[in-house]
């Protein structure tokens, strides 16, 4: 199975962007479903949330 997702962010006044393009395969014996799908949330806390965003889980 593959995988796609793009994202664009910005502050209301556009000093701060965020774009973004993220692609996966999955394997049926190595799932990446889960970190995929966390990954542009990760980058969004990262850019916007004013510090790291921690390790992946």
């Amino acid at each position: 199975m593959a995988g796609h997702a793009a994202l664009m962010y910005s502050t209301p006044d556009g000093s701060k962007t965020l774009t973004a393009a993220l692609d996966y395969v999955d394997d049926a014996a190595l799932s990446m479903a889960e970190a995929f799908q966390k990954a542009p949330q990760r980058l969004v806390k990262e850019v916007f949330g004013g510090g790291q965003a921690g390790p992946s889980r």
